[in-house]
């Protein structure tokens, strides 16, 4: 059997392949040996294509890709791949090269992974996802630079259907505001969040000198991406930031530094709870939750889906999309609102002939584009 136990132990396996009548290749594999079996079948296929090219296995790849995340992307997404390389995907790929990977390796993954996440009580697909497109993004980056020839076509995603936002209503927003008025340094921070629609770590980042009190601006440096934008400040927002500086009494570039290390804030949500508690609001909230709510708030009162799209920072403008589907009640509500106006002046036929109208069974030309209109054209007409 060209699998089987190394030394007894229960993660280890020797991997014994007969390379002509006088040669064999030997491997120790660490794994289940369910992977240790995939991972023979593959290896047979490419020691058979006598590939003499050098190749670098994904674990020596994966920390020169780290090194490249490091300076190139924003320090969010180097911990998140860091944690998923170093916790999963090098103990499982780590040994092999891009060469021997196969979309039945892949699924080998992903069944290992649910059954961990199922384990542990959660719905682990849209994490998987985030670790499949990391290994894309590693795949891609070691084909880049000469270390496999195998590109990895499309690495088949699980059906995850996202979350809609959980905005506040107004009448909650601004109890809540109201409440943290008593912690101007609180208030500013969260309006930030509310009236600028920045990210947690965008203000949490945030310095003084991206401060244009002059011109109403703010300039997001730390956006996701490692993209800058300007946001405008409302006046509401303006005043509770002068007011904060005012207060200031050590020097510190950062505006909401940590009162205990003065570096950037990591977490805000005991002040969420005590000011929630203090408003008398029983619902959870999140930090993220005043950002969905200055955006689901702006559509709601018309204003345009692109013009929102650049404040929120958004690259795509599906991201922003996601929001209409929140508003639309009371995107429905105007609707009703406009219809109750018109009255007895809505146009009511749709179709109409100067002479005699529609005859059934006889042709008709009528020139139009409108949906509406045809499909009534076809009602009368079947």
């Amino acid at each position: 059997m060209s699998v089987r136990s190394y030394r007894n132990k229960p993660d280890k396996w020797l991997i014994d392949i007969r390379l002509g009548r006088k040669n064999r290749y030997y491997e120790v594999f660490e794994g289940t040996y369910e992977e240790a079996v995939i991972y023979e079948q593959e290896l047979k296929k490419h020691l058979s294509q006598k590939d003499t090219k050098a190749t670098k296995t994904i674990s020596d790849i994966a920390f020169e890709y780290l090194d490249y995340v490091r300076i190139h992307q924003s320090e969010k997404t180097y911990k998140g791949k860091h944690r998923m390389l170093i916790n999963h995907i090098i103990p499982f790929f780590g040994n092999f090269t891009f060469d021997l990977i196969s979309p039945k390796l892949i699924d080998a993954y992903k069944a290992k992974r649910l059954k961990e996440m199922k384990d542990k009580g959660i719905n682990g697909y849209r994490e998987l996802n985030l670790e499949l497109l990391c290994l894309s993004n590693l795949n891609k980056f070691a084909f880049e630079r000469g270390y496999t020839d195998n590109l990895l076509k499309s690495i088949q995603k699980l059906p995850y259907k996202r979350k809609l936002p959980q905005p506040l209503d107004i009448e909650t927003a601004l109890k809540f505001m109201n409440a943290a008025k008593e912690e101007p340094f609180y208030y500013a921070l969260f309006l930030c969040l509310y009236h600028a629609g920045m990210r947690k770590n965008e203000v949490f980042n945030l310095r003084w000198s991206d401060l244009f009190f002059e011109y109403n601006l703010i300039k997001v440096a730390k956006a996701k991406g490692n993209k800058e934008r300007f946001v405008p400040m409302s006046s509401h927002l303006k005043q509770s930031l002068l007011t904060l500086k005012s207060l200031r009494t050590t020097a510190n570039p950062l505006v909401f530094p940590s009162p205990v290390t003065g570096k950037p804030l990591t977490d805000v949500r005991k002040a969420i709870r005590r000011i929630a508690k203090r408003a008398g609001i029983e619902r959870h909230i999140h930090p993220h939750q005043l950002r969905h709510t200055f955006a689901t708030h702006l559509l709601e009162q018309g204003i345009d889906i692109r013009a929102i799209q650049a404040l929120l920072g958004h690259e795509q403008i599906t991201t922003t999309q996601i929001y209409t589907k929140v508003a639309l009640p009371v995107l429905q509500k105007a609707i009703q609102t406009l219809e109750a106006i018109c009255g007895d002046h809505v146009v009511t036929d749709v179709v109409t002939n100067s002479e005699e109208g529609l005859k059934i069974n006889e042709p008709c030309r009528i020139r139009t584009c409108d949906p509406l209109i045809k499909s009534q054209l076809l009602y009368q007409l079947s």
